[in-house]
């Protein structure tokens, strides 16, 4: 952000515009992928785990 606050004090506009994107890029990519520092990405993990621990039921001949 140290970097947008100079771009738009030497009114750098082009420069502000490609911070502003950037940002914006990286913020979707993390997303994306998974970054597991933000809460609220898997609420429901012990829902999960229990499903993948019940046993499967042997089809009926």
């Amino acid at each position: 952000m140290r970097l947008l606050r100079l771009a738009v004090e030497s009114q750098r506009w082009d420069l502000a515009a490609h911070i502003i994107v950037l940002a914006s890029a990286r913020v979707l990519t993390s997303r994306h992928h998974g970054n597991k520092k933000q809460s609220g990405d898997r609420p429901n993990v012990s829902q999960i785990r229990e499903k993948k621990r019940r046993p499967q039921r042997q089809s009926e001949r």
